[in-house]
Order: C-alpha cells, then sequence, then structure tokens
C-alpha cells in the first residue's frame, strides 16, 4: 500500500488506485456566478491524475465521489475519464456533488475488492468486514511551530476499519480532522507524506 504526496492512494497487489473529490471544474463554476477565478484547478488534477496512472499503472482506477463540482463541467469531466480509461478501468463512485449527473456519466453506488469497500462517505458507514475507504470529508490537519506561523496539509486518515482519503482537488482547502483518538493521521505535503504524531495535532 502506498499514500503518494500527489493525493493518490495505491494497492499494489489488487491494482488499484484509488482517488477522491476531484470537484473538477470548480473554476467554470464560479466563472458562471461571476467570479474571476484562474484556469489552473483542472490542468493541475488532470496533469496529477494521469501522472499517478503512468507511474503506477494500476488496472483500476477508483474515484471516490464528487467527480465534478456541478453540471459545468460535464464534458470536461468526461474527456478526463476517457483519457483515464485509455490506460484501466476506471470506477466512478457518485457522490453527493455527482447527482445531478446521473445519466450524463456512468457512476456506481460503491465498489468492492477482497478486502476493501469504496463508497462516497455521505451515507452512515457500512461494517461491511472490509476495510472502507471513503471520501467526502476532505480532511486536513496544520501544524504550527509555536511562534505564530502554521501550515495546512491535505490529511489521510486511517481509524480501524475505515479510511478518509484527502480531497484530489487543489480548490479544496480541507476541513481540519477534530478527532483524533486513535486514528493514524497523515499529512500530505507537496514533496512528501508525513506521520502526524498525537502532540502535534491542531485543529
Amino acid at each position: 500500500m502506498l499514500l503518494d504526496a500527489r493525493l493518490g492512494l495505491f494497492h499494489e497487489q489488487e491494482g488499484w488506485l484509488a482517488i477522491a473529490d476531484l470537484h473538477f471544474g470548480f473554476e467554470l463554476s464560479q466563472r458562471l456566478a461571476g467570479q474571476l477565478v484562474p484556469f489552473w484547478g483542472m490542468e493541475s488534477s488532470s496533469a496529477r491524475l494521469l501522472g499517478l496512472i503512468t507511474d503506477y499503472e494500476p488496472r483500476i482506477l477508483v474515484i471516490l465521489g464528487d467527480l465534478v463540482h456541478d453540471d459545468a463541467a460535464i464534458e470536461p469531466a468526461k474527456k478526463l475519464l476517457s483519457d483515464a480509461r485509455k490506460y484501466c478501468e476506471t470506477i466512478t463512485i457518485a457522490g453527493n456533488h455527482d447527482r445531478k449527473l446521473q445519466g450524463a456519466i456512468d457512476f456506481v453506488e460503491s465498489f468492492r475488492t477482497e478486502a476493501f469497500e469504496f463508497y462516497h462517505g455521505d451515507s452512515p458507514r457500512k461494517n461491511s468486514g472490509r476495510i472502507e475507504i471513503i471520501g467526502h470529508f476532505h480532511p486536513a490537519a496544520t501544524l504550527r511551530d509555536g511562534a505564530g506561523l502554521h501550515l495546512k496539509f491535505p490529511a489521510f486518515v486511517q481509524e480501524s476499519t475505515c479510511w478518509v482519503m484527502p480531497a484530489f482537488s487543489p480548490w479544496a482547502a480541507g476541513t481540519s480532522w477534530v478527532e483524533p483518538g486513535q486514528n493514524r493521521i497523515w499529512l500530505c505535503t507537496p514533496e512528501r507524506i508525513l506521520p502526524l504524531e498525537p502532540g502535534e495535532f491542531a485543529a
């Protein structure tokens, strides 16, 4: 199992690569609302995703919901999926932002392998006996140096039977994970993955 700083999770034995919450086309939605948001998010997401696929050569790409931000990005999202399918099978799970796209894009509600179950996460836990991998929550954590400097990063959260993926979207600032408990939290910085020690936790 490998967590990549580009916000993907790869399982070598089962051959899948998982990402969550692309919110593809967020800038298109903002432009339609009159906000002058630069058009770099879709390009950045596409490049990272195709880079992950090229590097790991998965048999299956699992997108854990919220492929798009809204229906403004239907056509660009179709092209992204078409590009990904040139390299591997693609499973696209429906998220709460995808509901209006049913029929335009082929979504499934969940996907499972021998050891894992994947779904978006905006519904009750399935308690399937497998390790559940979800998105939806956009987990993040903040490191502070005690002198006022603080840096916030997307995070991967490992609960005992449920793992929460960071948001793939560059526009998703992330929500601080406020229930550290016995969870393991991994910070996804641009260059490397860092384990967050309990004493470093900052809401």
